[in-house]
C-alpha cells in the first residue's frame, strides 16, 4: 500500500521510511487524531509539502 502522506510504499500499520508517518490502516481519515501520530493526516500532508517534520 502507499503512505497516505508521501505516497511511498509502506506496509499496513508500519512507519514510513520516507516521512515517518505511522500508517493507521484503511479506516484512517484526514481529521482523526488517534493512534501513535501527533498530528492529523491533513496536518501531516501539509507539513510534508512544506518540508517540515511529520510527527
Amino acid at each position: 500500500m502507499k503512505c497516505p502522506v508521501c505516497g511511498e510504499d509502506v506496509d499496513m500499520f508500519d512507519i514510513c521510511d520516507n516521512c515517518n508517518w505511522q500508517n493507521n490502516g484503511p479506516k484512517e481519515t484526514e481529521y482523526d487524531l488517534s493512534g501513535p501520530n501527533k498530528m492529523t493526516l491533513k496536518q501531516a500532508k501539509e507539513a510534508y509539502k512544506k518540508g517540515e517534520k511529520v510527527m
